[in-house]
């Protein structure tokens, strides 16, 4: 144990007893105190580099749990950051493969349009969707909410001006 942690009477006790192994009158005589004295102090010091230890063992701990949490923040953002950097998307992936809840009339829409596919919804323009019979502004955010779901904003010239423009 550290001398920053204890006293130097705390350190020496804790030394002759531990270490050199002598008695605790032989320690008390070193003292001037007799044997019980030197059992609580011992006791006190005990305690102290007890919990001194727990809270060390805390720390590791808890240090461990900062690195392993860093490490899976690091391999989030990475994986985010290859998406956006590094779109790789099957423009073959049938659209009712995807998991995202179309209502009624968008898939009505889709399919009035022989659209079965990504890479042949992101072929027209987004402009043009609002000119379809039916297409309003639930539509509009389906098909927003869909491109997001998907993270295929990139396939879609001019997504985020279309996005904030509001529908005739």
């Amino acid at each position: 144990m550290s001398r920053k942690v204890l006293s130097e009477k705390e350190y020496d006790i804790l030394q002759k007893l531990l270490i050199e192994k002598k008695t605790l009158k032989e320690v008390g005589d070193n003292y001037g105190i007799n044997a019980e004295s030197v059992r609580r102090l011992h006791e006190r010091t005990f305690e102290k580099v007890k919990s001194l230890a727990e809270m060390l063992a805390d720390i590791d701990y808890y240090k461990l749990k900062l690195e392993q949490l860093k490490d899976d923040f690091e391999y989030e953002t990475g994986r985010i950051k290859r998406r956006r950097t590094n779109p790789e998307t099957d423009l073959n992936k049938l659209l009712y493969e995807s998991h995202f809840p179309f209502s009624k009339r968008m898939y009505n829409i889709i399919e009035s349009l022989g659209i079965s596919t990504i890479g042949e919804l992101a072929d027209i323009p987004l402009k043009d969707f609002q000119c379809l019979r039916g297409f309003k502004g639930k539509c509009k955010n389906e098909l927003i909410a869909f491109i997001e779901f998907e993270h295929i904003e990139h396939l879609f010239k001019g997504f985020y001006v279309w996005k904030k423009v509001p529908i005739k």
